[in-house]
């Protein structure tokens, strides 16, 4: 019995050193951070730094930290941030966000947001995130979403491409596309993104990957009777700008006119002409109630057809 107590008390005892070790180890990790984004520039701090979890958790929060980037612009601030895991899984990390926090110049408000992350050799392998609500509001334009998930995942044999799938049950905002305010009926996305190197958790912050190639299966969003559905493929190049073709299929289209004409945001005159002619393409490529058209991206420039539409979005991260 003796034996058996002392065996009981060194395993203790071990078991205690290698959580203070890793305890040590985490905030030496999070510290020399911080500091690598200061020597870099940076504004990168926090109020407190606290590890916490014994016997079986390694449980880091912080309290106020703030991040920004003078050269890229990237801002983001937060009543905490916690992460947390268990000692015998050290690439398992759960994320904890707050309810409010702020990205740039949007204000974020959520509720029940939360991602899980596992590396594998330093690299993210796969991702999930879920929120009950999440609200993004903006100077310009804001929108709500609920029950949103999102994943991620590498593909095998190819750490720099990952497989990403977003989706949300419901969206609301002034700025969405729709006959009607209110909330939609849904979002889906479904895409495999190749990235110039791999994600690594350590470096996210700091240097993020941009995409290269962007295969986007189905961007799919239903407002009322509204469908809307976007696919194809576009690479990228090194300034963000897009080289591709993406499909857009729209589902009783003419309530987007609807809504446009009835809420002012185009003269009748104009909107009418717009339907004729529309209506017009819709029943030479369809049955007269969908529109199917080719969006062409020339680097970074859309063309509808011969029509030009201007520059599109850049394809970069911040």
């Amino acid at each position: 019995m003796k034996r058996l107590t002392l065996l009981v008390v060194a395993v203790a005892a071990i078991w205690a050193g290698w959580w203070f070790l890793q305890a040590q180890q985490t905030r030496s990790a999070v510290d020399g951070w911080f500091a690598d984004r200061r020597a870099e520039g940076w504004t990168a701090e926090y109020a407190d730094l606290s590890v916490r979890g014994f016997p079986n958790r390694v449980d880091v929060t912080l309290t106020e930290p703030r991040l920004v980037d003078p050269e890229s612009g990237f801002r983001w601030q937060a009543p905490f941030l916690q992460s947390l895991r268990l000692v015998y899984k050290p690439g398992h990390h759960i994320v904890a966000f707050p309810e409010t926090m702020t990205l740039g110049q949007t204000l974020i408000e959520a509720e029940g947001l939360r991602a899980s992350i596992v590396e594998e050799d330093g690299i993210i392998a796969r991702a999930n995130a879920e929120a009950v609500v999440l609200n993004l509001a903006g100077p310009e334009r804001s929108v709500a979403l609920a029950g949103v998930t999102a994943a991620l995942s590498t593909v095998p044999g190819l750490p720099d491409t990952y497989r990403i799938g977003l989706s949300a049950d419901a969206v609301a905002g002034q700025d969405r596309p729709g006959p009607s305010q209110g909330a939609a009926d849904g979002l889906d996305v479904q895409a495999e993104i190749r990235f110039d190197r791999p994600w690594r958790l350590a470096e996210a912050a700091a240097q993020r990957p941009q995409p290269t190639a962007i295969d986007l299966r189905l961007m799919q969003y239903q407002v009322d009777a509204v469908l809307l559905k976007l696919a194809g493929t576009l690479t990228v190049d090194a300034a963000g700008r897009g080289d591709g073709e993406l499909m857009l299929r729209a589902e009783n289209w003419r309530s987007l006119l609807d809504q446009a004409r009835e809420g002012g945001q185009l003269p009748q005159a104009l909107a009418d002409a717009i339907e004729e002619g529309l209506a017009l393409y819709s029943r030479l490529t369809g049955n007269g109630q969908a529109l199917d058209v080719t969006l062409r991206f020339d680097e970074g420039r859309v063309m509808l057809g011969p029509i030009p539409l201007g520059e599109g979005p850049l394809l970069r991260l911040p």
